[in-house]
């Protein structure tokens, strides 16, 4: 009985199975092409990462870097540098008995710069007198 009623829906059944086969690839295909613009998108995004890297690389590497240092120790007079020291990729300055004009002028030159700061250390040495240390590095 069973094998009557196959014989007697067999074009229906291969409709079915070839609609369900069609389904099937659509769905793999479609899966797979997803999968594919997923990757796309992460090696761009991985290429876009290594070339901001190579940037802030000749940025932070640059000779220019060595001029704005020099900066730091003519922003102020020189008597109110305690030491001014550069060692290769670092520098330290401490500053004494400078004012708040200049204590900004400082900060304002440090942080509109690549350096990478160490230590910033500020303390109040009288009434708007301020001992300040900062070392950087670059």
């Amino acid at each position: 009985m069973n094998l009557m009623i196959l014989k007697r829906f067999r074009n229906e059944l291969i409709i079915l199975g070839a609609t369900l086969f069609a389904i099937l690839t659509f769905s793999y295909k479609h899966s797979i092409d997803r999968d594919i613009e997923n990757r796309r998108e992460n090696i761009t995004t991985s290429i876009n990462q290594i070339n901001r890297v190579l940037e802030l690389k000749k940025i932070w590497k640059s000779k220019s870097i060595l001029k704005k240092v020099k900066i730091l120790r003519t922003i102020v007079s020189k008597s109110k540098i305690g030491s001014f020291k550069k060692r290769g990729q670092k520098v330290i300055v401490k500053y004494r008995g400078v004012n708040i004009k200049e204590l900004n002028s400082i900060i304002k030159i440090v942080m509109n710069n690549p350096f990478q700061i160490v230590k910033l250390d500020i303390k109040e040495a009288g009434r708007e007198s301020y001992n300040m240390e900062l070392i950087c590095k670059w």
